[in-house]
């Protein structure tokens, strides 16, 4: 059984993910894909929307920060909206929360 679900949706303007469930060790793998597919394909603004994530481990984050630098390299924007209770403390202990979250 997943312990992450990642639903995509695609715009002129860049792509959008919900993510719901754990970001782990165990799931970083499939949400490292999804964000990197969309670099690759040239979507340069990506939205995370994480309201129903449940837990954000170290993994995750060394994911976002790599993301959210592509996609400012490649001229594009990088945010995170709707975080939930667990990403904001999760952001919010790292000093992430002012750059990325909406």
């Amino acid at each position: 059984m997943s312990e992450i679900t990642i639903e995509r949706v695609n715009a002129s303007e860049g792509v959008k993910f919900k993510v719901i469930g754990r970001i782990t060790a165990i799931t970083e793998a499939n949400f490292d894909k999804m964000l990197a597919d969309a670099l690759e394909e040239g979507f340069y603004n990506i939205v995370l929307n994480m309201q129903d994530v449940t837990l954000l481990t170290s993994v995750g984050i060394k994911i976002i920060l790599k993301t959210f630098k592509n996609c400012l390299d490649a001229g594009g924007k990088f945010r995170i909206e709707d975080p939930s209770d667990v990403v904001k403390n999760v952001m919010g202990l790292s000093a992430l929360q002012q750059m990325m979250v909406d």
